[in-house]
This record gives structure tokens, C-alpha cells and sequence, in this order.
């Protein structure tokens, strides 16, 4: 049997950077802000490891985990790339907030499953997006970001096939609420859709499928290799058409996250240059 709440290791790591990041002198209101929606998706992913809260009762609570953003009022509501140009949404945006905290938190759970999946995808989103906030100047988001890539690093030792231990829905609603938070907080709202648009493909084939496959449901082949018929996920199309080792799915979609990765960080070096021009002029 293995144990299933390693969201609580990652999240120990994640607070203990976190804490040591008051010497670099940012902005406390925005790192609270954050760590703060990540203290209570760790919380409320615990409390639904062991003891199970209905799907409805979680997607509420991913909505309300968005509060201290919101509260804190963290980030900017001025997004650049529209398609008239650099808007400032106002209020507007703190509405969507909660939005863009439930489709993250919840795009996260449904992207995992298998040894080292979603802790290794996690990392390099999280990377990648740190890279992005330093290119933008928005270094309480990057300080945040690189708090859960290093954790998450550390825990993977653990978590690679075979895993030793799950990060669990305390790990999977930490990942999603930190990286909602850090796109918030940040200036990285469009390089944010570049960098987790895996996890937007894989939600809508999930959605597509009604969220009723799981791996659970893939076939184990007499060999150990996994067999899908059915496109009901992203990691589905690795194993559609023959059999095929879980490490390998998992490195495919941790290779596929690497390219988005790289695309919104060079999307961010060149777009932050034009923005610092824009802003000069």
C-alpha cells in the first residue's frame, strides 16, 4: 500500500522556502496572499484524502480557496496581450479570479494517476513560469513559483516510478492553487495559458469523456505495459494504439510540458522587452 498525502511533504518544503524568502526584501502582502491560498488547498486536499468530500463540495472549495488573492487584491488587473491591445479589467477580473483558481486546482487533480506525473509536470510548469515572472519583474510570483519547483524536485526522488509515496489531492490542489496564484499575482497571465495549455487539452478530453475514465480503468497488458483504447485523456494518447511502459507516458507528457515550457519562456523574453518599451515610451 502506498501512502497517498505527500501533498503535506511538498507543502512543508514549499513553506519553508517560502519563509526564507522574507530576507529578499519583496512585497509580503503578495507572498502571504499566496501562501496563504496554498496553506488552504494543502488543508482542504487533506481533509478530502482522508475523508472523502463529495465532487461538488471540492470544486466549491477550489473556488474559495482564491479568497486571500482576492482580498489581498494581488497582482494586476491590466492584462497586455488583448486583442485591442493592453485593458485593464477592473473589477471584472477579480471575478474571474475564482475561475481561473477552480479550472487550475481542478485541471491539476485530473491530469495525474500515474508514478511521477503530476509532481514532474508541476515542476517544470512551475519552473518555466518562474522564469517567465523574473523576465516580467515580478519576483514575488517567481520567489513563489521556485518555492514549489524545489520542493516538488525534492519530492520526486520519491514519487518516480516505482513511487514510494502520492502527493495525493493535498499535493495535486497545493500544485493548482500555487500556480493560479503565482499567474495572479504575476504578470504572466498569457504566458500562464502558453505554459499549462496541456492542462487545458487534457481537461476538455476529460471533459469530453464526462470525467468517468481514470487510470484506473486502463489495461494493465500480461508484459506490465499500459493499453487505452479510448482518447479520454491527454497520457491516453500514448497507449492507444499499442501498449505502452508507464514511465515512458510519463516522460512523453513531461516532454510535451517541456515544450510549452520553453515556448512561454522565450514568448516572455521577447513580449517583457516589448512591454518595457511600451511602458518607457
Amino acid at each position: 500500500m502506498v501512502p497517498t498525502m505527500g501533498g503535506v511533504a511538498v507543502f512543508a518544503g514549499f513553506a519553508a522556502a517560502m519563509t526564507l524568502s522574507a530576507v529578499l526584501q519583496m512585497d509580503y502582502r503578495l507572498l502571504f496572499a499566496v501562501f496563504l491560498s496554498g496553506t488552504l488547498a494543502v488543508l482542504a486536499g487533506a481533509v478530502d484524502d482522508l475523508f472523502r468530500f463529495s465532487k461538488a463540495s471540492l470544486v466549491l472549495l477550489t473556488f474559495l480557496i482564491s479568497v486571500p488573492v482576492i482580498t489581498f487584491r494581488a497582482g494586476t488587473t491590466l492584462v497586455y496581450l488583448t486583442p485591442i491591445g493592453p485593458a485593464d479589467f477592473g473589477w471584472f477580473f477579480w471575478v474571474i479570479v475564482p475561475f481561473a483558481f477552480a479550472f487550475l486546482m481542478n485541471g491539476v487533480n485530473v491530469y495525474a494517476g500515474f508514478n511521477g506525473l503530476e509532481v514532474g509536470l508541476a515542476a517544470v510548469s512551475s519552473i518555466s513560469l518562474g522564469i517567465c515572472s523574473i523576465f516580467y519583474g515580478s519576483m514575488e510570483s517567481a520567489a513563489a513559483l521556485f518555492a514549489l519547483s524545489g520542493a516538488l524536485l525534492a519530492f520526486l526522488k520519491w514519487n518516480w516510478f516505482p513511487a514510494r509515496i502520492f502527493v495525493g489531492n493535498s499535493g495535486t490542489l497545493l500544485i493548482g492553487a500555487v500556480l493560479a496564484a503565482g499567474i495572479i499575482t504575476g504578470t504572466i497571465k498569457i504566458v500562464g495559458i502558453i505554459a499549462l495549455f496541456p492542462y487545458i487539452i487534457n481537461f476538455i478530453l476529460r471533459a469530453l469523456d464526462h470525467f468517468r475514465s481514470t487510470v484506473g480503468d486502463v489495461e494493465v497488458m500480461p508484459d506490465g505495459t499500459l493499453k487505452n483504447g479510448k482518447l479520454t485523456a491527454l497520457w491516453a494518447c500514448f497507449m492507444r494504439r499499442s501498449s505502452t511502459e508507464e514511465r515512458t507516458v510519463v516522460f512523453r507528457c513531461i516532454l510535451i510540458q517541456c515544450v510549452f515550457g520553453l515556448l512561454a519562456v522565450v514568448f516572455a523574453y521577447y513580449h517583457a522587452g516589448l512591454v518595457a518599451a511600451l511602458v518607457g515610451t
